[in-house]
């Protein structure tokens, strides 16, 4: 059984450029928590997966408590919302089979 890798395509915190519109279109219109609009907002995060994502065998994780996950539409990613330590956006995918036999020519 092959051991799962996954990509971890972007993390935002509350200091990136980015953040305050992430958070906007997530939360909607209402103020405070939201359970969001996850959709739009890991079709945005999506933009930055390519070669250069880091690759983990442990599924990814903002916090040991808190973590809001979100699958998208096709199944592909995960967004991980954490709304405890300030606000975080943490996008996932499993990794595919190029990064996989990558990861494992260059571990060794």
């Amino acid at each position: 059984m092959k051991k799962k890798l996954y990509s971890t395509v972007r993390f935002v915190q509350s200091v990136d450029e980015d953040y305050n519109r992430i958070e906007a279109v997530f939360c909607g219109l209402r103020d405070g928590y939201c359970e969001g609009n996850s959709q739009p907002v890991i079709d945005y995060l999506s933009n930055w997966d390519d070669e250069k994502n880091e690759l983990t065998d442990e599924e990814p994780m903002i916090a040991k408590m808190g973590d809001t996950s979100y699958v998208d539409e096709n199944g592909t990613y995960t967004l991980l919302y954490n709304s405890t330590i300030g606000g975080c956006f943490l996008l996932y995918r499993e990794a595919i089979e190029d990064e996989i036999d990558w990861h494992n020519d260059h571990a060794k």
